[in-house]
């Protein structure tokens, strides 16, 4: 307890530090904190210090990514976790027809063409997770833009110190809404994929309630990384094959990616890559799959480019 309680101590008193330095206007200064915050996220949450001249375990290696990702930049992770610019990157290697149409793209909130919009659409900001809402009718515009307009206003990288959000130029996106008949759609398949072989298959739901594991064969598998969560049956997608087969697509060349799809009956859409998932704190269990993700990942450094 003693040793949870000095970690504990200590990121607070880095993060503090930080934040400090960012309302002093010294925000690079403020960044170069960022390594040493990582480390001590990781001490907490692992109860170690990262054993990072030899990760073993899924979130080693994680950390390892953040890590150098932060000391050395790199523009591969956030040109492809950028969710406009990667559209093209996606186009080029599995086709257009894959991705979900753009309604309106901007950097103002107040220029929003609500005239011209559907009734219901998905209203995000092409840079960091969670940033993103259902608009259904009857429309408050106001609430929508001054949610949208505080995406924009702070980076995702400050969360969890995940640097290569950091170069993402923020802006925002208008799609269709995309609906698969699941009540709490539509369904998120999300492939963890190692060296072009997608080896592992995660459920989430528009809620983040749904919570299941299953293998590239739709065995369901014990797992999970949430405390609470939902486990309803999950029917095998029509297209399983056809997934599997874009997810190795895109994530050939890469040690790790993860990446995101969805179904709606036989049309497939892509929904995004990531890089470093829930920023290395993802608390499996079973725990002998943290180390068996590990096993899978030959972390080869960063990618060129």
């Amino acid at each position: 307890m003693d040793q949870i309680t000095n970690a504990s101590e200590v990121l607070q008193a880095r993060l503090d530090h930080a934040a400090m330095l960012r309302e002093a206007g010294r925000e690079t200064e403020a960044i170069a904190c960022g390594p040493d915050i990582l480390h001590a996220y990781y001490q907490l949450e692992q109860g170690r210090v990262l054993p990072r001249a030899e990760p073993r375990n899924f979130t080693d290696k994680v950390y390892c990514r953040m890590l150098d990702t932060h000391e050395h930049g790199c523009p591969t992770y956030s040109r492809l976790s950028d969710k406009l610019a990667v559209r093209e990157w996606v186009a080029a290697r599995i086709g257009e027809r894959f991705l979900t149409p753009v309604l309106w793209s901007g950097d103002d909130p107040q220029e929003i063409p609500w005239a011209r919009l559907p009734e219901e659409f998905m209203l995000k900001c092409n840079e960091g997770s969670a940033k993103c809402m259902l608009v259904l009718p009857p429309h408050d515009r106001a609430a929508a833009q001054a949610l949208a307009a505080k995406w924009l206003a702070e980076s995702f990288y400050w969360m969890r110190r995940e640097f290569h959000y950091w170069d993402v130029p923020r802006r925002l996106l208008i799609e269709p809404r995309m609906e698969d008949g699941h009540p709490d759609g539509p369904l998120d398949y999300i492939f963890f994929c190692f060296d072009g072989v997608p080896r592992l298959v995660q459920i989430g739901s528009r809620s983040h309630t749904i919570h299941r594991f299953f293998t590239p064969q739709w065995e369901p598998i014990t797992l999970t990384y949430r405390k609470e969560y939902l486990t309803p049956p999950i029917a095998r997608p029509a297209p399983l094959e056809q997934m599997l087969e874009i997810a190795a697509t895109l994530s050939a060349g890469f040690d790790f990616v993860r990446v995101d799809l969805y179904c709606l009956g036989t049309d497939i859409r892509f929904g995004e890559l990531t890089f470093t998932p829930c920023a290395g704190n993802a608390p499996f269990e079973p725990r002998e799959w943290d180390a068996r993700l590990g096993e899978w990942w030959h972390y080869a450094g960063l990618p060129h480019g």
